[in-house]
Parts: structure tokens; sequence; C-alpha cells
């Protein structure tokens, strides 16, 4: 078919085919005549389908009040038929037609707005989720739409705020993630997580939830509970394994002062920063460690008391109103010093950082970084960093090693740690440690656990407690002796089992131990193995022997020898440490620790004589001596090993010393443990042992002899001689005192009523009332005039005296002669006695001025200071 054919015949269908308008319908509508004009409508769009201006009609009447089938959804359906039907009309008459009878473009989006503004307020009035979903879903075009999102979006975030869940937020968040409640969900979704997941606050609960939700904001927070946890120990090893894993600024800080006290207490001395490396704090560290050397002392400026050290210079600026008498008196030697300031106490470091302020009476350092702070209500814990440990006064607080915190509440105890993480409630009749163990009692008895068992208290976890002991003590070589049920029994360093519970008493020995009940004593002896399973009537021992009675008999074993036992002996007696006797019948014999035996005859009394610088000093006797005594006075002498060393006649003999005995006739004479005389029956009398020196008695004289340093002095002198020094000794003519040499040469006149030992070359030595430094080789008085003295130092580089003369106190040295000339009203001795300075004053009385001079311990003059009395008083020592 040709193209103008085609042409001819769209025209005649074009101008055949009229656009269906029922303008009637439209008149009876606003005459009110609805009814016709519906029926007329009909009419038109059955008539044709193409009916724009009949469907715009029929949305207006559908929405119209009066309209008994009034229906919201069929305006809607026919006023978007209306407004496909108008968008194929191309016609201009026709499009000019409908716009007569007011129907066009914008009379069909107006009509649609009222619609969808109709059924908006319907949905609104519903107000479900599922209601807005189907506005949306159907009114996708409306002007509400943004409404519509909101208010459902909101319904959804009530619905999970009723449910207040962090599933319900989540839940919520994932279906609508740009409603404008997300951002309030979101902190509730993750504050529910958070607390869900770490409800019981447990290690592995945070750790888990952490490595599951690495970005939640509750991050700084867990970490701080997971510290706490770990670090609850306070063991360098838990905090440096936290920090590696978890490297929290906060937390660093807050460890740093931790580990560096805790270092210095278990390694004092080690550096720090050999092991420790954090470049933020090392300024301050080693500041501080700088800061720790040598003591401090008050020093008063402008009616404030600030800090020197050793050399005077000011190390801190305390500013404090008043200091105690302690700070006044003593070098204050601790890493913090104390004092008033502002009607309040206060505890400052000593690099200035103030670590404790309040009303308080005392604070004492307790170790490991603990300052255990004393008031009227109670006893606190702070640590030096500042850090609060224990905030609530209690009865008593102690340090239980590095790990816990004991403190005592209306008289039971309990234990915290560092990070105030409970262990035990105040529930215990005591807590403390004892060995590696630690001791907790209740009524029902005594539990000793190894620290690591109460660590898991601190996570929350149970700790399963056994109170099974009655008793427990530790024993020198570190196992514990046990009461369980009324039954003792030992328990080594682990608590297993040494010797099993059983009713007896249990004796620690040295090689062992002894073990009493109704069938006997039983031994658990390190050498002897096979005594154990056996009872004796009776025990008796020594370092060296060892007698066992059974069955009316004795046995005699050796501890450490190699002798073989010796049996059926009727009795057995250890005389000292060295000797047995033993008897057999009518048999005594004395067994030596060499294994010589000697039969004592019928009318021999044996005798122990023990030299009397053991029995003075308690020392056992490494060497002593037996002695037989015969018919008409005779005696025999034996030494340690069974010797005869002496067979005479004698009145008595004592043991003066291991090598040496006084054997008295009628006179007295002295031998060596060899039996050789020392000193043949020429004298009156000897007397004790003293150090060596043993003084010999003539016609009323004094004389002294020295075996070992080869010292005698014959008898010339009215009291006893003394020695001064190895080569000085002190004698009396008279009743006067001067000094001899060893070989009895004079070296001084006699003239001095005391003498006291200065130094082997210089004496003190009184007369009357005045005492002389007296220059023993060339009798020289190197000072006079001291009324009293009072030694300050004595070491072997330098002695150094307090002297008070007539003109007043000065210091005077061995080495240096006079220091601090004596001059002064009093001097008072401040700092370390290795380092001391020296407060001296002079009192202007007229003025009630005190003049304060500062002197090292060189007698350097430091700086000098004029007081007020009651400023004076205020830095003064008051002891003296």
């Amino acid at each position: 078919m040709s193209k103008g054919i085609q042409l001819f015949i769209g025209v005649i269908l074009i101008s055949l085919f009229t656009l269906e308008i029922p303008t009637r319908a439209f008149r009876l509508y606003e005459k009110g005549d609805t009814d016709k004009a519906i029926e007329v409508l009909n009419k038109s769009l059955e008539k044709e389908s193409l009916n724009p201006a009949g469907n715009f009609l029929y949305s207006m009447i559908f929405v119209d009040s009066l309209f008994n089938e009034y229906s919201i959804d069929s305006a809607y359906h026919f006023v978007n038929k209306a407004i496909s039907n108008f968008k194929q009309v191309k016609d201009a008459k026709d499009l000019a037609k409908l716009k007569e009878i007011g129907v066009d473009s914008v009379s069909l989006e107006k009509q649609k707005d009222k619609i969808d503004g109709l059924k908006f307020k319907v949905i609104k009035a519903k107000h479900t989720i599922e209601d807005y979903d189907w506005f949306l879903k159907k009114h996708n075009d409306a002007a509400q739409v943004p409404q519509a999102i909101q208010l459902r979006n909101h319904i959804a975030y009530e619905n999970a705020l009723a449910q207040n869940t962090w599933e319900g937020y989540l839940a919520f968040m994932t279906e609508y993630p740009k409603a404008e409640d997300f951002e309030k969900a979101m902190p509730l979704y993750e504050k529910l997580l958070f607390e869900e997941m770490t409800a019981d606050g447990k290690l592995e609960s945070l750790t888990g939830f952490l490595e599951e939700y690495p970005e939640t904001p509750y991050h700084e927070s867990v970490e701080k509970d997971i510290y706490e946890i770990v670090t609850a120990t306070n063991s360098i090893e838990d905090y440096t394994g936290f920090l590696k894993k978890y490297p929290n600024e906060k937390l660093v800080q807050k460890s740093i002062p931790r580990l560096y006290h805790l270092f210095k207490e278990e390694y004092p001395n080690q550096d720090f920063f050999k092991y420790f490396n954090f470049q933020t704090a090392k300024d301050s560290i080693e500041k501080v460690t700088k800061l720790e050397a040598g003591y401090w002392l008050p020093k008063i400026e402008d009616g404030k008391i600030d800090f020197i050290n050793a050399k005077a210079e000011i190390t801190l600026r305390a500013s404090f109103d008043k200091v105690d008498t302690d700070c006044l008196c003593l070098p204050q030697l601790t890493d913090f010093v104390i004092g008033e300031k502002g009607g309040l106490q206060q505890i400052v470091a000593r690099n200035g950082n103030v670590i404790y302020q309040g009303d308080f009476d005392k604070a004492t350092d307790v170790g490991f970084g603990y300052i255990q702070i004393e008031s009227e209500s109670g006893f606190t814990l702070v640590h030096k960093s500042g850090e609060l440990i224990v905030d609530q006064p209690m009865s008593s607080i102690a340090i239980l090693n590095s790990h816990f915190i004991r403190t005592e509440h209306n008289g039971f105890y309990g234990l915290t740690t560092i990070n105030r993480k409970p262990i035990l409630d105040h529930e215990f009749i005591d807590i403390d440690t004892i060995g590696n163990f630690i001791w907790l009692q209740k009524e029902e008895g005594i539990a000793l656990v190894k620290p690591e068992v109460l660590f898991p208290a601190a996570n929350r976890e149970k700790v399963d407690l056994n109170f099974q002991y009655e008793d427990v003590e530790l024993l020198d070589d570190g196992n514990f002796w046990v009461v369980k049920n009324g039954q003792e029994a030992i328990l080594d360093t682990s608590l297993k089992t040494k010797i099993p519970f059983g009713i007896y008493k249990i004796y620690p020995k040295i090689y062992g131990w002894q073990l009493k009940s109704a069938k006997g004593i039983q031994l658990f002896h390190n050498k002897h193995l096979s005594l154990k399973d056996l009872y004796y009537e009776k025990v008796v021992e020594n370092n060296r022997w060892f007698g066992l009675k059974k069955d009316g008999k004795w046995t005699l074993l050796d501890q450490v020898g190699d002798f073989q036992p010796m049996y059926n002996y009727d009795s057995l007696g250890l005389w000292g440490e060295n000797m047995v006797m033993l008897k057999k019948e009518a048999q005594t014999t004395a067994l030596f620790a060499n294994g010589k035996q000697i039969e004592i005859k019928k009318g021999w009394e044996p005798k122990l004589l023990i030299p009397q610088n053991y029995i003075s000093t308690g020392v056992k006797a490494e060497f002593d001596f037996l002695m037989l005594t015969g018919p008409k006075k005779a005696r025999k002498i034996y030494n340690s090993f069974g010797r005869e060393i002496l067979s005479t006649t004698l009145e008595d003999a004592v043991a003066l010393g291991p090598n040496l005995i006084r054997l008295q006739k009628n006179n007295a004479a002295l031998t060596d443990s060899t039996g050789n005389y020392v000193l043949n029956f020429v004298y009156d009398g000897i007397g004790s042992n003293t150090n060596g020196y043993v003084s010999i008695l003539d016609k009323g004289k004094v004389g002294v002899i020295n075996i070992s340093k080869q010292i005698k002095i014959p008898p010339s002198y009215n009291k006893l001689i003394e020695p001064y020094s190895d080569t000085v000794m002190v004698a009396t003519k008279g009743k006067l005192k001067g000094f001899i040499s060893t070989k009895n040469r004079e070296l001084s006149a006699f003239d001095y009523d005391e003498i006291k030992y200065f130094t082997d070359t210089v004496a003190l030595a009184r007369i009357e009332n005045e005492w002389f430094l007296h220059g023993i080789q060339d009798e020289s008085l190197l000072y006079e005039g001291i009324l009293n003295y009072k030694i300050l130092e004595d070491n072997s580089q330098e002695k150094k005296l307090l002297i008070t003369t007539e003109k007043g106190k000065g210091i005077y040295s061995n080495i240096k002669g006079e220091i601090i000339e004596a001059t002064y009203d009093e001097i008072k001795v401040l700092g370390a006695t290795d380092d001391p300075i020296y407060f001296a004053v002079k009192i202007v009385s007229e003025a009630n001025i005190y003049v304060v001079i500062y002197f090292d311990k060189n007698g350097n003059k430091l700086f000098t200071q004029t007081f007020k009395q009651d400023e004076y008083f205020k830095i003064a020592c008051p002891k003296n």
C-alpha cells in the first residue's frame, strides 16, 4: 500500500473518531444530581474507554463525603486512569474541550494530591508499619511519602525501645538504615550488646567481646576491666604482658609507677630503664630516680619549710607551715615528705607531686609503692603515684607480698588487690603469709593456699578453700607442722605428706624428726632410716651421738661418723659434745669422739671440764677435757681425743679456754691443752679468762697473762689490768690509772681517774671532772677542758666526738681535729651518720635571737640563718 493511501485512511479514521466527553454528567453533578450523573457517566464510559473526563468525574464523586459509596481507593483508581487517558489525548480541540469542563494536567494532579492526602490521613490514623508500607507501595509518588517513611521508621524504633534488647535495635538498624532514629538506636544497641556480652565481668567474656567487636565505643572501658583483672596480681610479668597486647596510653601511664616501685622492691640494685623502654615517661622517672638518692632535711625560709640535701641545696619547695618531730630530727630517706600546709596534712613526692592531702596523723611507707595513712577513723592506703587504693577507713591494713592487701573491718579480715578487686570478704579470723602460702583462718579451721589459687577470685571465679587444719607452724627447714582432727603431721614445702597424721607429738630435730606417743619414741633419722619402725623408751642426743633405750638397754649410734652401733649398755650419758659415758654392769667407760675408750676404775670419779669461754658465750664446746679424781686428790686430765695430758695431785682444775687449764694446789698454775706448764705454781691465785686475758694474783698485787699474744705481766699493780689495744694496757697504781706496754713498760704517769678507749693512739682520760685527749705515744694532750662528750661517729676511717667545754659545744675528729669550734650553745646532728649536717646554734638571749649555722661533715659552713624564738622552734629538733 502506498504512503498516500495510508495517510488518506488515517485522516478518515481521525475524522470519524471523536473524544468522548460526558459534559452532561458534569452538569448533573454540579446540580447535585449525583445518581443521574453516575447513570450518564456509566453510559459514557461504556461507550468509550478513552475517557479522561469520565474517570476524573468518578474520582471526584468517590471522595464526595455525601456520596453513600464513598471510597478513597476507588477515587484513586479513577484519577490514575484519568491521568493515563489524558496523556493519550493529542488533539488540541479535544484538549480545549476538556479544559472547558475543568480537566487538564493541573486539575488531574491536584485531584490526585487530594486523594493522596485523604488516604494518608486514614493511614496516619491507623499508624501501623503495615499500613505505612501499603501506602508507600500504592501511593509511592505522594507528597506524604517522606512523612510516611519517617512515621513508619519511628514506629519501628519505638518497638525496638519497648523490646529494649540489642537484637531489637540491631534488627531496626538493619531494616531501616536511613531512619532518623538510627543515631539514637546505635548507642542503645552498643550499650546493651556490651552489657549482655560482658555481664559476668569475666576475663574470657571481656577479651572475647573486644575480639568480636573491636570498634565498640566501650573499647577503652573493656580494656580497663581487662587490665584490672590481669594486673590484679600486681606482678611485673602481668603488667608487661597486658601492655604488649593492649598498648593503651592511659593504662601505660598508670602502670609505669606501679612497675617502677615493684621493680625497685624486687631488684633494688638494678637499672629500671635497662629492662623497660617507656619513652613517654623516661624523663620524669629518671628525675624521680635521681631525687631518691640521699637524704633530705627541712629548712625554713620566710616562715615556710622547704627541703635541702646533704649539700644544703634546695631540692623541694614544699612551702609547708609545719613538719613533725621525726622530720625535724631524722634524715628523710623515703621518696616522699610529710608536712602541714593550709591546715591540711600533705604527702609530697620528691618530684613535688602531691600524693595525698587530708586530715591524718601518720603516713608510713609499707613497701611496693604503697603508703599507709593513719587517722582517727582508721587506716587507708594510697599508691605513691597518687592513686587511692583503699579509700574506706579500716581497722588495719597490711601488704601481704606484692599481690594482696589485707584489710580488717569489724574484727574480721579480708583480701583485696591494687585494683580494688575483692578477693576475699571480711569473714576471716586471720589472714597472713606463711612461707610461700597464704594462711586463711575461720572458726572451722585453717586453710593454706598458694597465692595463685586466689587470683581467679579477681575474675569473679569461685575459690574453693579447705579449712582442714587446727594449727599450723612453719619450721626452720621450710616444712610445715600441722594438726588435723587432733593428729599431728609434717608436710613439705608443697604440702605433700612427709610424716603422716598420727596420735603423737612431733619434734623437729637436726637429724630429722622425733615422734612421741603412748607407744614410745619413734625416730625419722636422715642417716639411720631403719629407726622409724621402732619405738624407744628414752632418747638422748647431741650433734655427734645418739643414745636409744629399748627394753631397758641402751644403744649408742654415731650421727656423723662411721662408728658401728654399740649395744646393750645399762646406762648411757652424753658428756658435752665429744664424750659419752657408758656403763655395763660394774664397768664404766668413757668414749671419745675419735673412738678411743678409757675404762674408769673403781674409786675414780669423772668430771667434765668445759672451757669458760664456751660457758660465757653459750657456744657449744668444740674442745673440752675429762678429769678423773682418785684417792688422795689424784687427778688425771684427758683432752677431747682421749689422750692423757696430766696426772698429778690437785685441789681442783678449771678449763679457762680450749688451750688453757688452771691448776690449783696451795698456789695456782696454768697448763696448755698438751699438759705443758705455761705458768708454774708460783702465784697465790689465777683469775678467770676474759677474751684470752687471765689475771694472776700474788701478795695482793695483780698481773696478767695472754698465751696467744705472748703477754706476761707479773703481779705488781693494784687492780685488774685491762687491755687498751694490741700493744697497750691500762694498769692501776694506788687509785690512779696509767698506760703500760704489753712488755710492762710504763708509757705514762699514773695520773688518771678513768680511761676510755678513743683510738689505738689517743685515749679519753679523766682527771676529776675534766676529760683530756691523751696521746699515748708521746703523752701529749691533744685537747683539754672537756666537761662531757658523746661519740657521734665510730668507724675504721674516722671517729668524731660532740664535746662540751666551758665555752660551749663543738665537734672533734681524730683525723681532722676540731672541725667545729666548741663555742655553740647547742649542736644537733642531722642527716645520715656517714654524711651528717651539723645544726649549730648560738643564742643571743638579750634579743631573743637564735643564730643557726649549718656545717657539713668536714666543718665547712653551708649557710647561716637568724630566727626569733617561735620560728626557731618550727625548724629545730626538740630532742637532744
